[in-house]
């Protein structure tokens, strides 16, 4: 197997917008598909098709956002528009449950938009990618952990990642 893949939800796959009440993700207001991150969709499609289908969205959210976001998946199709198997969704209720998660599902790869758990992730997840936008996020990143600043640049470290990987992991 060349590599599991994990990605966070809010903040990665879609903007933190006015984010509630300690949760990651705000899609309180949203027509579909504006929330999404530019590129997200074909980047994901790409990393699935590289990893033979081995990713997940593994995110922190509770019941409430929870739906939110199932809901959101289904209203933008994104499972067909990524590739994602439906049930390729695993959320925790806090951020260190993403670990044990994380070590279940063997993920090699994942890509958060928190230094917090980068550094929760960094024993179990050996290829760690910091999503951010700012130079000043960038400035937050851990040196054992790789600063992604879009879609695209994901997608390609993923891919050739996990490609040069040996086949018999």
């Amino acid at each position: 197997m060349n590599g599991h893949v994990g990605l966070d939800f809010g903040g990665v796959i879609v903007a933190n917008r006015n984010a509630v009440s300690g949760e990651d993700t705000s899609l309180g207001d949203f027509d579909g598909s504006q929330v999404a991150r530019d590129g997200a969709y074909d980047a994901i499609r790409k990393i699935v098709s590289a990893c033979d289908g081995r990713v997940w969205i593994v995110s922190k959210a509770g019941l409430r956002m929870q739906a939110r976001t199932l809901a959101w998946m289904d209203a933008v199709d994104f499972f067909s528009r990524t590739g994602l198997e439906a049930d390729h969704v695993r959320f925790c209720l806090r951020r260190e449950d993403k670990e044990g998660i994380c070590r279940e599902l063997a993920i090699t790869h994942f890509v958060d938009d928190r230094v917090h758990v980068m550094q929760i992730l960094r024993a179990a997840v050996p290829n760690l990618y910091l999503f951010g936008e700012t130079e000043e996020q960038q400035r937050f990143c851990p040196p054992w952990a790789t600063f992604v600043h879009t879609w695209g640049e994901v997608a390609d470290l993923v891919t050739q990642s996990v490609r040069s990987r040996p086949t018999s992991e």
